[in-house]
C-alpha cells in the first residue's frame, strides 16, 4: 500500500486538477493553489479541447500518439464515474480540405500508420450530412474524441471539493517544499520566471451559434493560409480555433485574426454568414521550443508544463505519471515527458 503524502499542487488548470484528482485517489492528502479559483478562467478553460493524437502526428511521433491514445482512455474512465455531464464525446474526428487543397489531405495521410483500421479515407456525407458536397473526400480518424473544457474544468473542481484543500491564493514551489513531502508546480506560463526555455503562445478562438448546422464530431478544414478546426458544443454552439500567435502580450483577439478566422469559417459553410457570434477572445499557452510538454523530476519538486495545445489531451498521463512518481513506481510514459528516451535517441544517432 502506497504511504500517505502530504503533497502541494500549484496552479489549477486542467493539469493540477487531474493531478489533485489521482493524488487524491490513492489517498494522498492534497493542497491546490490558484489565485484565480476554482474553477479558473485560464488556457485550459478558453482550449478547444480536441482529443486528436492522429491529427498532430505530423508533429508528434508515435510514442507521442501512444500516450495521446492513452489521455483518451483515462478521460473516457474519468467520465463514467464524475457526477455530472464531462462534456466528453468519442466519435472521432474528420479532416477535409477544398478541393484545391486536396493534395494537403494526401501528404497528411502519408504520416498515418499503415496496417492500422484507426482511419479510413471517405466521403464526409456518409458521417456528417450538413459537410458541402464539394468537400467530396475526408479523413476520418475514428479513436479520436473531444471534450468541452468549461463543462470539464467544472465537474473536476466538484469532484474534487471535500477530498482536497483548495486555497485561492498563490504560491510558489520554494515556499511550500519544507511544509509538503512533493510539490507540483503545474503553473503553465506563469512560471516563465524560474524557466527561461518556456515561451507563450497566443491562441484565440471564436464562439458562435447556428441553428442551420450539426456537427456530431470535430472537423479540420486544411488550408494553406487559414487552417481551422471546429468543435460542436450544445444547442448549435461550435467552438472555432486556428492562430498560434508567437507572443505572450496581451488576451485580447486581433482583428485580423477575427476575419481571418470568420471568413475560413464562412469557406465551410455559407450558412455562417448567418450565425450569431457568443463569443470571441484569447489565451496565452505555455511552450517549449519542441513544442513538446516536459515533466521536470527536481528533488520533491515536480515541474509539469509546457502543454501548448495538448493539455486536454495529456494532461491525465501526466497526472498518472506524477501519482506513479510519488508511489516510487514506474510509469511506461515516465521517460517521454522527462525527455531521457530523447536524449537515448540522440545518443543512439551519435554512433
Amino acid at each position: 500500500m502506497t504511504d500517505t503524502r502530504n503533497i502541494a499542487i500549484i496552479g489549477a488548470g486542467v493539469v493540477g486538477l487531474c493531478a489533485a484528482r489521482a493524488l487524491a485517489h490513492d489517498g494522498h492528502a492534497v493542497t491546490i493553489y490558484d489565485p484565480a479559483g476554482f474553477p479558473a478562467q485560464n488556457a485550459s478553460a478558453m482550449a478547444g479541447g480536441m482529443l486528436a493524437p492522429y491529427a498532430e502526428i505530423e508533429h508528434m511521433d508515435g510514442a507521442w500518439t501512444e500516450a495521446g491514445l492513452r489521455g483518451i482512455a483515462l478521460w473516457e474512465e474519468m467520465a463514467g464515474d464524475i457526477p455530472g455531464p464531462l462534456g466528453f464525446v468519442r466519435k472521432g474526428s474528420l479532416l477535409i480540405a477544398h478541393p484545391e487543397d486536396a493534395h494537403m489531405l494526401e501528404r497528411f495521410r502519408a504520416h498515418l500508420p499503415g496496417g492500422e483500421k484507426s482511419w479510413d479515407y471517405i466521403n464526409p456525407s456518409r458521417i456528417e450530412k450538413d459537410i458541402p458536397a464539394l468537400f467530396r473526400n475526408a479523413l476520418y480518424l475514428s479513436e479520436e474524441a473531444h471534450i468541452e473544457p468549461g463543462k470539464a474544468m467544472d465537474f473536476l473542481c466538484a469532484s474534487l471539493r471535500g477530498q482536497v484543500d483548495m486555497i485561492p491564493e498563490a504560491a510558489m514551489p520554494g515556499e511550500l517544499t519544507g511544509r509538503f513531502d512533493f510539490v507540483v508546480d503545474s503553473r503553465g506560463y506563469a512560471a516563465a520566471a524560474d524557466d527561461p526555455a518556456l515561451r507563450g503562445v497566443k491562441g484565440e478562438i471564436l464562439l458562435v451559434r447556428n441553428p442551420e448546422f450539426s456537427l456530431s464530431r470535430p472537423v479540420r478544414l486544411m488550408h494553406p493560409r487559414y487552417p481551422l478546426y471546429i468543435v460542436p458544443r450544445d444547442d448549435h454552439i461550435f467552438m472555432i480555433g486556428a492562430t498560434n500567435i508567437e507572443s505572450a502580450g496581451g488576451t485580447q483577439v486581433s482583428l485580423r485574426s477575427a476575419m481571418e478566422l470568420m471568413s475560413a469559417l464562412y469557406s465551410l459553410h455559407s450558412s455562417f454568414g448567418e450565425a450569431e457570434i457568443v463569443d470571441i477572445r484569447a489565451g496565452i499557452r505555455p511552450a517549449y521550443p519542441d513544442n513538446l510538454p516536459r515533466i521536470g523530476l527536481e528533488g520533491t519538486i515536480i515541474r509539469c508544463n509546457g502543454l501548448f495545445r495538448h493539455g486536454w489531451l495529456l494532461a491525465p498521463v501526466m497526472a498518472e505519471i506524477v501519482a506513479d512518481h510519488v508511489a516510487g513506481q514506474e510509469n511506461r510514459f515516465t521517460s517521454l515527458f522527462t525527455g531521457e528516451s530523447h536524449e537515448s535517441d540522440r545518443q543512439r544517432h551519435s554512433l
